[in-house]
């Protein structure tokens, strides 16, 4: 981490962290369990900030698919050339599943934001799309913070790794090297 970065860090810590989630929660949840790792912020309070701005995200999807559906609908289907009928098939399927539904949509991120606007569109009870959206937040970002913490003693000895790599790298290319100028020398003096 570069000095400049690290101060920033430091300075916004837990918001910067919420901020971070609001707008691209897996990276941040990542982060987050590096920026434990290295004792810059609390295990807890970091794991709340996450799962806050990455619910909060979640939730205004939700709401421009329930409020902003009727004029949204259909420039997005004439976008994605879907018609009205594919629209109601759709939403039948996230009425008949939306436990399993909200659940892929947090597992796989890309699907999230489609799926997230779509429950609103269905006009799925938002109760219920809080609770199970809400557990299954806690859940990835539990997953994402203790990935990062993980991984980030890997990162810390990353400046290990890289040097053997660049050790055994030149050794080997030096090798490379003096062999072909050992041929050299050979077939030149093999000439005279």
């Amino acid at each position: 981490m570069t000095p400049f970065l690290f101060a920033i860090v430091n300075h916004l810590k837990y918001f910067g962290i919420f901020l971070g989630a609001l707008i691209e929660g897996p990276a941040v949840g990542l982060i987050t369990g590096l920026l434990v790792k290295l004792k810059v912020v609390n295990l807890l309070l970091a794991y709340l900030m996450h799962v806050s701005g990455d619910f909060v995200a979640d939730c205004f999807y939700y709401l421009v698919g329930y409020h902003g559906g009727k004029k949204f609908l259909p420039h997005a289907l004439g976008f994605l050339k879907f018609s009205l009928e594919d629209a109601e098939k759709a939403k039948r399927i996230l009425h008949r599943h939306p436990k399993k539904i909200i659940i892929l949509g947090k597992i796989t991120h890309v699907l999230g934001f489609p799926i997230l606007i779509g429950m609103g569109l269905a006009h799925y009870p938002w109760y219920k799309f809080i609770l199970f959206n809400l557990i299954a937040t806690l859940i990835k970002s539990a997953i994402l913070v203790f990935l990062g913490y993980y991984f980030a003693s890997l990162w810390m000895n990353i400046n290990n790794i890289f040097s053997l790599i660049a050790l055994f790298g030149s050794i080997f290319l030096l090798s490379i090297l003096g062999y072909i100028a050992a041929k050299r020398f050979k077939k030149y003096y093999e000439k005279t």
